[in-house]
């Protein structure tokens, strides 16, 4: 442990200390005063020693971003690294631009409480569970994603989502679907094979859209659904597998 004043060759005095401090770390600290005295540069090297045997070193304070400052770097090391599909990537843009920046942008994302939340939810009353349940979804992973890359500790709060309602997807019968392909056929050639597309192959409408003449086997009567169009944009289809349908013959 030592304190050492000595010249320094542009003028002015140079205090070098050199110490161990109780946890047994090494510090060293070089400082210059140009224009005090060796006597005043030296005490001021004894009571900086001073301080650092009693108080340690200051500790680094981590600096943690804001929920909206957050927002890009997720957006771009989870969702498009991850090469998720563009609706997907659209959606979370959504959620953080119409509903979580608005809400808690401002806040930091250690200091989102229990209480932030549930204010949350209640901003979000007019919204349907389902669409509620997303937006917290989306906040969850957040904390996950910033627990993960060490940005924070440790998750800052409790998400809960909302109890959802069982609801029972409404089919069309069999007399009823007949009835919209008679309509469908009365329309135009264009409609009446969206139509079974959708009714008896079973197609979402992106994957309609992307469907090319080589995606359809004329010998076996069969469709192979490889790609989805959304938004101009053509991915795979929802469960990232190519699907084979049978082509039935026309209803009706």
């Amino acid at each position: 442990m030592s304190t050492v004043v000595r010249k320094y060759r542009r003028g002015g005095w140079q205090v070098d200390i050199r110490l161990e401090l109780p946890d047994k770390s090494a510090v060293r600290e070089r400082k210059v005063f140009r224009t005090a005295s060796k006597l005043a540069a030296q005490r001021w090297g004894q009571d900086r020693e001073r301080h650092l045997l009693l108080n340690g070193l200051p500790k680094h304070v981590k600096e943690v971003p804001t929920l909206a400052e957050f927002a890009p770097r997720f957006m771009d090391g989870r969702a498009r690294a991850n090469r998720q599909k563009p609706s997907g990537i659209a959606a979370k843009e959504m959620i953080l631009r119409v509903h979580l920046i608005p809400a808690l942008g401002h806040r930091r994302l250690d200091a989102i409480s229990d209480e932030d939340v549930q204010r949350l939810k209640t901003w979000l009353g007019a919204k349907a569970s389902k669409t509620v349940n997303n937006v917290l979804a989306v906040l969850s992973v957040m904390f996950k994603k910033a627990v993960e890359w060490k940005l924070i500790d440790r998750m800052p709060c409790t998400i809960r989502l909302l109890p959802v309602p069982k609801s029972q997807a409404a089919f069309y019968d069999v007399e009823d679907y007949e009835h919209l392909v008679d309509a469908a056929r009365g329309l135009d050639p264009r409609t009446h094979l969206i139509v079974l597309l959708g009714g008896q192959a079973g197609l979402r409408c992106g994957e309609m859209i992307a469907l090319e003449w080589s995606d359809i086997d004329f010998v076996r009567r069969q469709l192979c659904i490889r790609q989805s169009d959304w938004n101009g944009q053509v991915t795979t289809p929802k469960g990232g597998t190519a699907a084979l349908y049978p082509a039935h013959e026309p209803a009706g």
